[in-house]
């Protein structure tokens, strides 16, 4: 046998690059508190160690310096985290420097996710607390469980605030960071009167008590020219409406109105029981009377009973093509033979400019769901027995994706323990952070399982093919085509009205939207 000669051709694109050898891309991204005294300070300091760390490099240039407000855990906006991330998708930035994990993104999830997408793109994030390139190997398992320890304790450090917060609601001593329309703070932190917006609150009351509806007062705040609440455009009858029913203007205060959820993301919701309340009577000085307080209360409680008495079955149901407003129901030519009823755009109502869909006569609707009931009749066997094969065909296939990504995840969460051992054992944590995020671990393997038993049971499709059951019996118990409007057949079978100038689209309760032309 010949000897055989061997020679290495070295890759081309290797080659241009060794010869060319271009400098690494480089951009560092931080968060600036939001405390104003120390805002400015602190990004001017940011970046002067950012340029300073990255010129000392030889092989990085500087791309930018990317910044953030954030408060606490919270990130009071994303613009320069998008950015820099617009930039990476441009091929723009070859690394990222941020201080740690925990200034990187809001949660581990956040975290987690924006590291796989910059690894696709062929870009390295450096953590400088953790000393981790995500482009190592194992850097995502630690990247997860660093990123949830760090999670974890955001979260207990949450909880202790909250705890605070709540101390100083029970004994009476909280003062809210932004008071309502009406009053400011004074010097001292306590509640006063602002005597121009406490004029407007009169003028309210004063008006809702001589007979006024919510949208008629919004309208007249509107056209005074009467500068609206904060930041809003205009005055609006539900703003109207929260301004009548706050405790405040007669000088109690009632907290905890919201919470904030316990994980991460910490996210806002309207307290409905879920939380206790705490009443401050007499807290501060009153703009209205107890006794108007009480009358207000009284008017509106005695038209919300009579609202739902009249029973309009058309009320939120109608929603405008143009702009994707609610109708209002208007009665017209009131006196006269003539006098009818019609629904029309709020936002038309308000500014004809902004939407140009002018109103609907009611019996329009009506004409027009008796067309659209008696082709559905006519045709229900050929549209909904199929549409439930299909939704009851798709619930199997979907239960079967979520199994696997439930599975997939149980798997991931179990990669993860056994990382965290060996990270335990070369004693990058603690016994206790160990023992802690181990614990945390097999909750979330135990909190997985439950929901695959439950995804068994239950599924997303689950809602419309009980809907489109319900809308096959209903036809069915009431198999006749009719001559004139039946409003229990519309209330039982339609979900919204969607109204253009050309035609009245009818989206059944189970999703189904059938056209009807005007």
């Amino acid at each position: 046998m010949s000897n055989k000669n061997i020679k290495i051709i070295e890759p081309r694109r290797q080659e241009i690059l060794s010869a060319y050898n271009p400098q690494i891309r480089v951009c560092a991204y931080c968060r600036v508190s939001t405390d104003s005294s120390k805002q400015h300070t602190s990004y001017l300091a940011q970046a002067d160690y950012y340029t300073k760390y990255i010129s000392e490099h030889s092989e990085w240039s500087l791309v930018d310096i990317y910044a953030d407000e954030s408060s606490g855990t919270k990130l009071k906006n994303r613009d320069g985290f998008n950015k820099m991330i617009s930039e990476c998708e441009k091929n723009n930035i070859d690394l990222i420097i941020t201080k740690s994990i925990t200034r990187f993104a809001r949660n581990t999830i956040d975290s987690i996710e924006t590291i796989r997408k910059l690894k696709s793109l062929g870009i390295a994030v450096y953590f400088e607390k953790e000393n981790i390139n995500t482009m190592s190997e194992q850097s995502e398992q630690m990247l997860t469980i660093l990123s949830s320890i760090a999670q974890g304790e955001s979260e207990s450090i949450s909880t202790n605030v909250r705890w605070g917060i709540e101390k100083r609601f029970r004994d009476g001593t909280y003062i809210p960071s932004c008071v309502a329309y009406g009053y400011t703070k004074n010097e001292d932190n306590e509640i006063e009167i602002e005597p121009q917006q406490a004029e407007i609150i009169k003028r309210i009351f004063t008006e809702y008590l001589s007979g006024k509806g919510t949208y008629l007062i919004a309208k007249g705040l509107n056209d005074d020219n009467i500068k609206p609440i904060r930041k809003a455009k205009i005055w609006r009858d539900n703003v109207i409406q929260e301004i009548l029913k706050n405790q405040i203007y007669k000088g109690d205060m009632l907290l905890q109105k919201t919470y904030t959820t316990q994980n991460l993301p910490f996210t806002k919701k309207k307290n409905n029981g879920e939380k206790a309340q705490y009443l401050v009577q007499n807290n501060h000085q009153a703009i209205v009377s107890q006794e108007d307080f009480d009358k207000v209360q009284e008017i509106m409680s005695y038209r919300s009973k009579k609202t739902i008495s009249n029973n309009y079955e058309f009320s939120g149901k109608i929603k405008c093509s143009e702009c994707g407003d609610t109708f209002r129901r208007q009665k017209i030519y009131i006196g006269t033979p003539y006098e009818a009823v019609q629904w029309c755009c709020k936002t038309h109502i308000s500014n004809k400019s902004k939407c140009k869909l002018k109103a609907i006569r009611e019996n329009e609707l009506k004409h027009s769901f008796v067309n659209m009931w008696n082709r559905l009749i006519s045709n229900y066997e050929n549209i909904l027995y199929p549409l439930l094969d299909s939704l009851e065909q798709l619930n199997l296939e979907d239960n079967k994706t979520q199994l696997e990504t439930i599975e997939n995840q149980i798997k991931d969460i179990k990669e993860q323990s056994r990382v965290l051992s060996e990270v335990a054992q070369k004693g990058y944590i603690d016994s206790a952070l160990y023992i802690s995020e181990q614990t945390r671990l097999n909750i979330e393997i135990e909190r997985l399982k439950k929901q695959k038993e439950n995804l068994i049971k239950d599924s997303e499709y689950k809602n419309d093919i009980e809907n489109t059951k319900q809308i096959i019996k209903l036809i069915e118990n009431n198999y006749t085509l009719i001559d004139r409007y039946e409003k229990v057949i519309f209330k039982k079978l339609i979900e919204t009205l969607h109204i253009s100038d050309s035609e009245i689209i009818f989206e059944l309760i189970n999703g189904l939207k059938l056209t009807e032309k005007r």
